[in-house]
Parts: C-alpha cells; structure tokens; sequence
C-alpha cells in the first residue's frame, strides 16, 4: 500500500454548527479524536490543518503528539485553502484528505483508496449523480499543490476547480466502494450539533446500546 500523510481539515468556521465543530463530542470524545484515531489506522504520518492560532491552541490542547499546522493569514477560508497548506506539510509523495467531521469513516475502505493512487494525480469517490468526495480523497500531493495554488491565483475556491486541471485523476464509483462499506457511512458528515445527535443515537441503537 501507497505510504500517505493522512490530513484532517479542521479549519472550518462552524457556523452553521454554532460552536467548534472539532470539539464536539461524539461518542464520548471529541470529532477530531476519532479522526485521528482513524488516522493512525492508516498511517503514521498525520496533520491537523487549522485556520488561524485560536484553533490551533484549542485543539493542541485536545489532540497531542499530532502535528498542527495553520493556515496562512489573511487568506479566503475554504477547503481548497486548508488542502494547500496540508500538501505543504506532507511528508510523503500522496496525501489523504479527511474532513473532521466524518467519525464513521471505514478503514478498509480508505485503505482502498490509498491503494490505488500509484501512479494518479488523485483517487476520489464519485457518487451516481456525479457527486464527488474530494475530503475523502488521495492526491499526489506536489503535483495537486501546484495546480491548487493556480486555481486560486485565479479567483477560485472549489476543490472541484482544482481536480478539473490535475492530471491522471481516478474517479472511482460509490457503488464499487460499498463492498468495504455497505452503508456508505464514511461520507456522512454533520453540519449541526443536531446532525450529530442524530447520528449518534442511531449509532448507539446499531449497536445495541
């Protein structure tokens, strides 16, 4: 299997959550532990991304014995930002994006994905509808980040924008990706505290709690 820095973006703004989505508790523990527990399953190179140095202390107190790394300031807040700066971290050839916010993520098939990205400029899950999951995703990390830095010197802010110019990108079907997880749970995310209340009891009834 391909050696990858696995990054976990947690520099979001949480607004829509109404507090730091990363130090909500689920399960008992805080989202960006089980992200980093999910993390070490597949590699022992990892970073957090944050946005600024109130996150980074927040969640340094949370999470030790993981790199932290921050954004740079004065910049537009996005995904594709806290991308960049992970590929600036990376201390392998391929680095695999997380979002903070996906606890029940499933290790095998992650671990299918990092599989397949020798010789892919990316390997991201691609829905029926054409939805993509480019936080669920590997890149070839000095090859994404060139192309990223492009993107947004030109005004853009999607992630999207920046795997239209990667070359050699593997778009690989959700359906073919259920054999490792049949309910596709790896992509569910939580963008209120109510989402994850939600999720967190069905969970527990799952398993029989």
């Amino acid at each position: 299997m391909e050696k990858v820095t696995v990054a976990i973006l947690a520099g979001g703004t949480s607004k829509r959550f109404g507090s730091e989505k990363a130090l909500a508790d689920f399960q008992g523990k805080p989202l960006i532990t089980h992200m980093v527990d999910i993390a070490k399953k597949l590699s022992s190179e990892i970073i957090i991304v944050v946005s600024d140095e109130v996150q980074e202390a927040k969640l340094r107190a949370v999470v030790q014995g993981v790199k932290v790394v921050v954004d740079p300031p004065g910049g537009v807040k996005c995904a594709l930002a806290g991308a960049l700066t992970a590929f600036e971290y990376t201390l392998t050839p391929h680095t695999l994006l997380l979002p903070v916010d996906t606890p029940l993520a499933s290790i095998e098939l992650l671990r299918m994905i990092i599989r397949m990205s020798s010789g892919h400029g990316a390997v991201v899950p691609s829905w029926p509808s054409g939805y993509i999951e480019p936080l669920h995703s590997v890149y070839l990390a000095e090859h994404a980040y060139y192309h990223g830095l492009k993107v947004m010197e030109k005004g853009s802010h999607k992630m999207s924008d920046m795997l239209d110019v990667i070359q050699n990108v593997l778009f690989v079907s959700t359906e073919t990706l259920k054999q490792f997880d049949p309910n596709l749970d790896t992509f569910v995310n939580f963008n209120t505290l109510k989402d994850l209340k939600t999720a967190e009891r069905k969970d527990s009834k799952k398993r029989g709690r």
